[in-house]
């Protein structure tokens, strides 16, 4: 009996030591506040646009061989259309011929003049003989002169039989087709560059202060994010919708996964760049009485803090009031704490980074 009373008072002080300390510490992750930029920003509509897009024409009359199909990609030089050059070979092959004649009626009336310039001491020929051989090497010469350059007018006509791409791209649009006769001018097939594309997109005027040429923007597409550099800006506002154009080209990793005519919108800065203590989203307690966080002081207590919250920018959100930078608020495991808890830091969690525009 004695040993039954003896075990209830050793429970009873044990349960009792348990209360006075108290529950054991909670586990937390831990971020810092710290001093950053964070821009409101206002979602303007934007559409995505190659910057070299064209279309291609023929140079020449003729009639096509053939015109690459729709979704051909092609690199700068190839061949867009092909055009019969058979009767401009034929009239080069001419014209050659009469340069031939024209050089050698040339050579023997150089010849002819040599010879009357020598007899003319002797009498033996006529001044207006000479003058008249003069005349016509003179004739010859240009003749010579005028097949050499029908020769290159011939030759550019062939070149441009093979319709070359400018650039690399990838034809969108098929309007001819081989077998077709065609002239000069002729629209032939639209081809496009979608390596370099841009978004045109139409700012407000009283946001127009806030953008200059060569910021860094965030455009956003269906479910993704990419960053994009002002190339430039239109100084000329639309008399309707008081808007300035604004013309941004996109990174490589957006030109892999966007396209031309895909609309997208563009985050516009509402405000000047100002520092302000930042924290992120995760450390927010939401309550009917308020926005608090959870301090977490050099004893792994924490203390219950009101603040305010301001502008956000991906994880993060600005913040006000009660806090400074490098203190460290909880970020996980904050929604079961009491103010002067004692925690249990797991570790550091991320501080909410802010995809980079050229990301």
């Amino acid at each position: 009996m004695k040993t039954v009373r003896q075990l209830a008072a050793l429970m009873l002080v044990t349960i009792t030591a348990n209360a006075q300390q108290g529950p054991p510490p909670s586990p937390v992750s831990v971020a810092e506040v710290k001093l950053t930029t964070i821009v409101s920003t206002v979602p303007v509509s934007g559409t995505i646009f190659s910057r070299n897009d064209i279309q291609v024409t023929s140079g020449v009359d003729g009639q096509l061989l053939f015109v690459a199909e729709p979704g051909a990609r092609l690199k700068k030089g190839e061949a867009v259309a092909r055009l019969d050059d058979t009767q401009l070979k034929l009239q080069l092959l001419e014209q050659e011929q009469l340069a031939k004649r024209a050089r050698s009626q040339l050579k023997f009336l150089n010849s002819q003049l040599e010879r009357q310039k020598s007899l003319l001491s002797t009498n033996s020929t006529s001044a207006n003989q000479m003058e008249q051989t003069e005349s016509d090497r003179d004739v010859a010469a240009s003749d010579l002169r005028i097949a050499e350059v029908r020769m290159k007018q011939i030759q550019d006509q062939l070149d441009r039989t093979v319709v070359e791409a400018p650039f690399n791209g990838v034809v969108i649009e098929r309007l001819r087709r081989g077998g077709e006769d065609i002239s000069r001018g002729a629209i032939l097939a639209r081809i496009m560059d979608t390596e370099n594309l841009e978004v045109r997109a139409f700012v407000p005027l009283k946001y127009s202060t806030r953008v200059r040429a060569g910021d860094d923007l965030r455009v956003f597409g269906f479910e993704s994010e990419y960053g994009g550099k002002i190339r430039t800006i239109v100084p000329s506002a639309d008399t309707r919708s008081q808007t300035i154009e604004l013309r941004v080209d996109l990174n490589r990793n957006a030109k892999q996964a966007w396209t031309a005519g895909q609309l997208v919108s563009v985050a516009i800065p509402m405000r000047s760049n100002n520092e302000t203590l930042a924290i992120p989203r995760d450390a927010l307690v939401l309550r009917q009485d308020g926005t608090y966080v959870f301090r977490v002081d050099n004893d792994n207590k924490v203390q219950r803090i009101s603040i305010e919250v301001g502008d956000s920018q991906g994880d993060l959100v600005a913040i006000s009031g009660g806090l400074s930078a490098g203190d460290q608020v909880a970020i996980r495991g904050a929604e079961s704490l009491r103010d002067g808890q004692s925690v249990r830091v797991m570790g550091g969690g991320s501080f909410g980074r802010v995809s980079e525009p050229g990301a």
